[in-house]
């Protein structure tokens, strides 16, 4: 084999591992955030108002596991709850709550977790004065 095949050969090569390299891009799963990202970055400063809120105010939500599932306790009672247990790796395993009052405390099923990380975003209100909160959870 003279240098002229040699080098047809590399170049060959190259073209077929830069055409499997695309068709393996292409065929990559991407799970975004959000649909709508960039709405909710331009409003993200609501967002920073209702942490305000609830560090002055002294709401918090606290999350702890029980044998039924994770509980969310409410400093009292709460409105217009929304829960989002939002999985960073996968969106499809995203799960997200909606109450209208919460007395004291809400009981999330273990059942619908996979092991791995959640954030868990909490917006409720009180007396017409809303609240965020945002916390880390690792289901195991």
């Amino acid at each position: 084999m003279n240098w002229g095949w040699k080098i047809a050969l590399f170049y060959g090569s190259f073209v077929a591992f830069m055409l499997f390299m695309v068709f393996m891009a292409v065929r990559q799963d991407f799970d975004l955030v959000s649909e709508d990202y960039y709405d909710q970055e331009i409003a993200y400063q609501s967002r920073i108002d209702q942490m305000n809120n609830a560090t002055a105010d002294g709401q918090k939500v606290t999350i702890s596991k029980s044998d039924a599932g994770y509980e969310l306790a409410f400093s009292g009672k709460a409105e217009n709850v929304k829960v989002q247990f939002f999985r960073p790796s996968d969106d499809t395993k995203d799960v997200v709550l909606e109450e209208a009052t919460v007395e004291g405390a809400l009981v999330v099923p273990i059942d619908r977790f996979t092991m791995g990380k959640y954030l868990v975003k909490v917006e409720w209100s009180v007396n017409g004065k809303t609240y965020f909160q945002e916390q880390n959870l690792f289901v195991n």
